[in-house]
């Protein structure tokens, strides 16, 4: 039976400083490597953005969405092409005080119309992210790195966590399962991936296994996501 799989945790060039492809590059990658779709989760402004402060909001916004819509518009352009349906899917990761969260349901209008989501702490993040239906995942919680002084776990604001995350050593996304299964969270799979050549050289050209969730049927939009997570369907690729 045919199944279909999704890249749920994924940076770009545009709006991710840490990143090193563009959201363009990301989709003939993707398609060779048997997915249905990715997610662009670009670092939001208080994380590793490449967006200036300085900028107006509203410009803030456009760059931040520009990895998402070229990887958007490159998509329909292969699918016009060859007939696919490959989905592009947008996100958001979110950064505190080193604790990641990826948030699903809030679209680039929203962002025009919320300036003070920049100002957010997790509880009004969280609130926000429910108002509108969304999803808020706790992104590779037990991850330690020179950058991260501490693990902050926030189990009240959060719907679920991301059990495989792909820049992780094993043992902390054993800790995130454990985590998760003591919590009976929805879990999530990504691979956290900042540059094409990780799909195409960590595990081998070809390989099913970057990252991602699996579904027995194909996504819809992204409420389709959603409620599929929070139902804790879907399997996870690692």
């Amino acid at each position: 039976m045919k199944t279909y799989k999704y890249e749920t945790h994924l940076h770009t060039c545009e709006a991710s400083k840490c990143g090193s492809s563009s959201g363009a590059e990301y989709i003939s990658v993707y398609k060779k490597l048997g997915y249905d779709g990715i997610f662009v989760t670009d670092h939001f402004f208080g994380g590793n953005t490449a967006v200036s402060h300085e900028l107006d909001w509203h410009t803030r916004i456009e760059q931040y969405c520009a990895g998402y819509e070229a990887a958007l518009a490159e998509a329909k352009k292969q699918n016009a092409t060859d007939g696919g349906d490959f989905k592009v899917f947008f996100g958001i990761e979110q950064t505190f005080q080193g604790d990641d969260y990826l948030v699903y349901g809030l679209d680039k209008n929203w962002l025009f119309d919320h300036p003070d989501v920049e100002t957010m702490n997790h509880a009004q993040l969280f609130d926000a992210v429910n108002r509108e239906g969304g999803l808020m995942i706790q992104a590779h919680p037990f991850r330690l790195r020179g950058y991260i002084n501490a693990i902050h776990l926030h189990p009240r604001e959060v719907h679920g966590v991301e059990v495989y995350n792909g820049g992780n050593t094993p043992d902390q996304n054993e800790l995130a399962l454990h985590y998760a299964q003591l919590y009976n969270f929805p879990m999530t799979s990504g691979s956290d991936i900042h540059n094409i050549n990780f799909a195409l050289e960590e595990k081998g050209e070809g390989s099913m296994a970057v990252g991602g969730m699996e579904f027995d049927s194909p996504l819809k939009s992204i409420e389709d996501y959603i409620e599929r997570i929070k139902n804790k369907q879907g399997k996870i690729i690692k």
